[in-house]
């Protein structure tokens, strides 16, 4: 526990002096509540934005489906940032251990289900490129039977870790903090998961990410000067931007998990717990995604 620092003023009063751990929180929940306001905001704008784009063009291609299971995702945890602004601001956890756990719960849910929605988008589009997939051949049933498969394994995975393990630790409900169940790291199953999660994604990204470059090169000789012209260059182009949303969004929190279970901190107060969530917010920003589309970043 670190020792409280005491001034001594000129008229010999004392002043108690913020540790480093105290300064160290005040500043990291002004960053995370910076960070879920900036996310707030303009994840709604471009979330209500695109969703009526999406009404008026009426679109019955397959990537548009996979774009509308992305958005209702997106909307999801939207609705959830209100309670972490309320935590962050007040510093006090007041709506119960269930919510808390289910606020908690969202932010990952929503991370893996839009994992695997972005990769299903290049997937998809890097098949028609190989021609191991007709334009023609897929259709919006297509799209929508693949929704559900991913909506039902998803929550097939995920509902019983919710229910079984995340955040069931009875210590949890005996404080009003949120969002800190380091603890659960004590399970060697629970590492494995991790762990296993870690590897599954990098590598799926890596895979992608140097394929995709190589499409874009290939693409880039073969249209040079007027690449834009191409519907086939600017599809990968999007592409390209959604595995770009991963590795800023998803990746850097799960480089630092390996370090986070590495050495993860007994104290409540840890720095390493709320670096972490610092982290964890970081992939709360791939809800602009639907913004940098609409104010014409991709075209």
């Amino acid at each position: 526990m670190d020792e409280m620092n005491v001034a001594i003023l000129s008229n010999g009063s004392s002043v108690v002096m913020p540790t480093a751990g105290q300064v160290c929180e005040a500043y990291c929940r002004a960053i995370l509540t910076t960070a879920y306001s900036v996310v707030l905001f303009g994840g709604s704008v471009g979330t209500f934005m695109m969703s009526h784009m999406m009404l008026k063009r009426k679109s019955q291609s397959a990537v548009a489906t996979i774009i509308i299971n992305i958005i209702v995702l997106h909307s999801l945890l939207l609705i959830s940032l209100p309670f972490r602004l309320s935590y962050y601001i007040s510093a006090v956890w007041k709506f119960g251990s269930f919510t808390c756990r289910m606020v908690s719960g969202i932010i990952y849910a929503h991370m893996y289900f839009t994992f695997v929605f972005y990769v299903a988008i290049v997937t998809l589009r890097l098949l028609i490129y190989f021609k191991k997939l007709q334009m023609q051949q897929l259709q919006k049933f297509h799209a929508v039977a693949l929704s559900i498969i991913i909506w039902m394994a998803g929550s097939f995975i995920f509902l019983p870790i919710f229910f079984l393990q995340y955040g069931t630790d009875p210590s949890y409900t005996e404080q009003q903090r949120c969002f800190e169940f380091h603890r659960s790291l004590n399970c060697k199953d629970i590492i494995i998961t991790n762990y296993s999660i870690i590897v599954i994604m990098m590598t799926t990204v890596l895979v992608l990410f140097l394929t995709q470059l190589i499409v874009i090169l290939r693409l880039i000789k073969a249209y040079w000067p007027d690449m834009w012209a191409h519907q086939e260059y600017r599809a990968q182009i999007k592409s390209f931007f959604f595995l770009l949303v991963i590795v800023v969004c998803f990746i850097p929190h799960h480089a630092f998990r390996i370090y986070f279970i590495q050495n993860y901190p007994e104290q409540e107060n840890s720095k390493l717990i709320l670096y972490n969530e610092i982290c964890v917010a970081l992939t709360a920003f791939c809800c602009l995604d639907m913004l940098c589309f609409i104010c014409g970043v991709i075209h």
